[in-house]
């Protein structure tokens, strides 16, 4: 590696760190996993950088590279176990004080799961939208999808949003 290419690649990390780790949040919901895929990120857009023909802007090209990193780890073997896992020690916890944990819930934690329930595609949209805080143009330029597209999924996102907090508890606030 290069001084100039250390430079860089440390200026990128400066610039976009906290924006990759929060996006990373926003699929795993652990700050540990996140905080790994981030790196993982900086690496592979490292290994990549003579790939990146600045079509696009460098902050949407990590974005890209994140959620793919993102993807790939939610659908790995090791995430589906730790999952399974968790459900399980979950279940077996609760079971005689389900009714308590269900009260207890914030009505914030029960939109996040109204969210993991949408499909990928939509997800992917409302979290660069709202939680990434990007245009639409950079949503659409990150996902590699026409803006017209990003508009619908935005738009049918919040509308299957709304259905599935409606089915569950009192979100008024929120529709």
């Amino acid at each position: 590696m290069t001084t100039h290419e250390e430079e860089h690649l440390q200026q990128v990390m400066q610039q976009y760190g906290d924006e990759i780790l929060r996006l990373c949040y926003t699929y795993v919901h652990s700050w540990q996993t996140a905080e790994d895929l981030t790196q993982e990120t900086f690496l592979k857009f490292y290994r990549a950088s003579g790939k990146f023909r600045g079509e696009s802007t460098v902050k949407t090209y990590l974005f890209r590279i994140a959620i793919n990193v993102c993807k790939d780890y939610l659908s790995s073997w090791k995430y589906q176990k730790i999952q399974l896992s968790n459900t399980l020690t979950t279940f077996l916890k609760s079971k005689d004080n389900l009714e308590q944990i269900i009260v207890e819930k914030s009505e914030q934690q029960l939109l996040v799961e109204k969210i993991e329930q949408l499909p990928l595609k939509y997800k992917d949209v409302l979290m660069l939208y709202y939680y990434a805080e990007l245009p639409i143009a950079e949503v659409a330029e990150t996902l590699d999808l026409p803006v017209n597209t990003v508009k619908t999924r935005l738009r049918r996102a919040r509308v299957q949003l709304k259905l599935k907090i409606e089915e569950g508890e009192d979100f008024s606030e929120f529709a």
